[in-house]
């Protein structure tokens, strides 16, 4: 199977504290870590671990850092033919990480601002070979619209993760397959508190169908005449970053498989629980013999 990952690779700069910092408070970190990331990285690292092909299309600064970002990808077998080298700094994320999991993130985007349409048009032929593609909203929109237009007029499956949730067109939606938005991002997109009204929501503006992560109550499928919940698995979470990117690129692969929802969900929740028992992004991603011994 093949997966095209069109989106943004980053430098994340990570730091453990006990509590996150309320609004004017300066405390101290417990631990300082440097980790690759970037939404579309993370989601391209997890489905090659999980034993997808995966070609990513993204942009990285002619810094150090950019430099980095690519051999990285490189090790973990993806295909970088795709990515550009853009003149300036590479996009970095300043990540806080509580004793409890939770986390709050800032991200420069640097280069990924750059990936502009032109090239996603130099790389539509890996886009056409894909089964399936994957982009999210670290890069500019119309690039996404490009990448997704190609996708869909060429029967390529198509999952559209909202994150970090902002504005978009509704035109998007008849190119997707399936909208992945968390919690927090369907109420932005939606305007809808409740889960299944936001859903419905996104279904009444054109989404064909809406997978909602919820983070330790697993995750629901809304399209136009079902909704069903599959449950998480319980585990010791102790960082949720890179959860969701790690949910979506094993919905990616069970999408390729089969059409059957309630069975993708459920492996996806496990990938996602996964990610969360270790710190960081792509250093929690787990590699397939892992996941099929949590699953046992």
């Amino acid at each position: 199977m093949k997966i095209v990952v069109v989106g943004s690779i980053n430098m994340d700069y990570v730091l453990k504290t006990e509590a996150l910092p309320k609004l004017g408070e300066t405390i101290s970190a417990k631990s300082f870590t440097t980790v690759f990331g970037g939404k579309g990285a993370n989601q391209a690292v997890a489905a090659a671990r999980l034993g997808a092909e995966v070609i990513m299309i993204g942009a990285v600064g002619d810094d150090g850092i950019g430099v980095e970002l690519r051999d990285n990808l490189d090790r973990e077998g993806i295909h970088t033919e795709g990515v550009h080298s853009v003149e300036g700094a590479s996009g970095v994320a300043m990540i806080n990480v509580a004793d409890n999991g939770d986390n709050t993130i800032v991200v420069y985007p640097g280069a990924n601002a750059n990936l502009g349409i032109d090239w996603v048009k130099q790389h539509e032929a890996l886009i056409k070979s894909a089964d399936c593609l994957m982009v999210q909203l670290e890069i500019p929109m119309d690039t996404v619209m490009e990448a997704v237009k190609v996708a869909a007029q060429n029967n390529v499956k198509v999952i559209f993760n909202p994150a970090p949730a902002k504005t978009f067109p509704d035109e998007i939606f008849q190119y997707v397959d399936v909208i992945t938005p968390n919690e927090t991002e369907l109420m932005k997109i939606s305007g809808k508190e409740d889960i299944i009204e936001g859903a419905r929501e996104l279904i009444t503006r054109g989404a064909n169908s809406v997978v909602v992560t919820l983070g330790e109550q697993g995750s629901m499928f809304v399209d136009q005449e079902n909704s069903y919940k599959a449950g998480s698995f319980k585990v010791n979470a102790i960082d949720s970053t890179a959860a969701g990117d790690a949910f979506n690129a094993a919905l990616a692969i069970k999408m390729i498989e089969s059409d059957d929802m309630e069975s993708a969900l459920r492996f996806s929740n496990a990938v996602g629980a996964l990610v969360t028992t270790k710190l960081g992004a792509q250093t929690s991603l787990p590699y397939k013999n892992e996941l099929d011994q949590f699953l046992k």
